[in-house]
């Protein structure tokens, strides 16, 4: 059964999103190490493409197999694009990137660009990529976790400003588990996962698209998975970002960025063992294995639209969307009620073929 934000209880409001918050505050410091390294500039290369600079939101996997499929097949290059595509170190991080000019593009969680727009960073999702939410808490068959519920006084690995564990409170509340009945130990997430494989946290937070396929080989284990939209959570998940300078001075280079993006996606989901091909082309150092890649982009392809944008071209996002994406961000991510609306987080101008028209002209 749906259970609409406006039912979702406030309790503990300030301690998670106080929690939220050291994130996306520690972000700015990662973020001027990344601009110092950063070569944005909508210059032409010596064939005359226009150059174009993209970082992901952490290090690549199969959920962005298509950036990098893009890239190497080509197709960007087909586009009149020269595309350099980086890893980032987390969507608030991406998102300084691209707010400061550092970075043309990013591909970056909804929930964390919010956030950056409550703080009036000039930034908006453009067309959303992995839309429905792969959120989730996954624990082992064997501890006794069947539901949310049994997650009271168990231990997990939290990470502040994981999109995860940022929004936890209001699928607790959803599912009618008390939020502070959990017990958290603060950590990075490589270590949180780890904690988790090494059998000494109870359950651990996720994305079903990246960490359910990586995790089952890493624990070598049966899973139980409790997905944050089975409580009836509409929250967005990651999508292709750009700041309103980029927007505006070189509209011609995103609509092209993003047509050639759509082909991308086509390409990997019609041929993905040649994709991941090209992933391991393109990525020189990964502890991914080649199925994992591709069982992440399978599962990946599975959330390229919410049942809002089913059977619109790539890229659409729904106000309806983000309108229930912001509320949670409210409730739960330090943003204050009534900042932000659909029409400031998001545009769908430089889409064709969108229901609604978000940031149209």
């Amino acid at each position: 059964m749906h259970t609409p934000f406006a039912t979702v209880r406030k309790a503990g409001r300030s301690r998670w999103a106080r929690r939220a918050l050291p994130g996306a505050a520690l972000a700015l410091t990662a973020a001027l190490a990344l601009s110092a390294c950063g070569d944005s500039g909508s210059g032409k290369d010596a064939s005359g493409r226009t150059k174009v600079t993209v970082r992901t939101d952490v290090f690549y996997t199969g959920a962005t197999l298509p950036l990098i499929v893009g890239v190497e097949k080509g197709i960007y290059a087909k586009h009149g694009l020269n595309v350099t595509l980086n890893p980032g170190k987390g969507s608030a991080t991406t998102l300084q990137t691209v707010a400061n000019g550092s970075d043309d593009i990013g591909y970056a969680d909804a929930g964390a660009l919010v956030q950056a727009v409550g703080k009036h960073m000039p930034v908006q999702m453009v067309a959303g990529m992995v839309q429905k939410s792969p959120l989730a808490i996954f624990a082992r068959k064997d501890s006794g976790i069947r539901t949310a519920k049994d997650l009271a006084g168990k231990t997990a690995g939290f990470t502040a400003g994981s999109a995860a564990e940022t929004v936890f409170p209001a699928y607790a509340n959803a599912a009618g588990l008390n939020p502070d009945s959990v017990k958290f130990n603060k950590v990075d997430v490589p270590t949180r996962d780890s904690l988790f494989v090494q059998g000494k946290t109870q359950f651990t937070f996720g994305l079903l698209n990246v960490t359910e396929p990586n995790m089952k080989v890493k624990c070598n284990c049966d899973l139980t998975v409790l997905p944050y939209a089975s409580s009836g959570l509409d929250v967005l998940s990651s999508g292709i970002v750009t700041s309103k300078k980029f927007a505006d001075h070189d509209g011609a280079a995103l609509r092209k960025f993003l047509t050639a993006t759509a082909e991308a996606v086509n390409t990997t989901s019609t041929d993905p063992d040649g994709a991941v091909e090209s992933f391991f082309k393109y990525v020189k150092t990964t502890s991914l294995s080649k199925e994992v890649v591709k069982q992440q982009w399978l599962a990946s392809e599975g959330l390229l639209t919410t049942d809002r944008t089913k059977g619109q071209p790539f890229g659409c996002t729904s106000a309806d969307d983000w309108k229930s994406t912001i509320q949670v961000m409210e409730q739960h991510g330090g943003v204050d009620a009534g900042k932000v609306t659909p029409a400031d987080a998001a545009s769908n101008a430089f889409l064709s073929g969108c229901s609604d028209a978000l940031g149209g002209k």
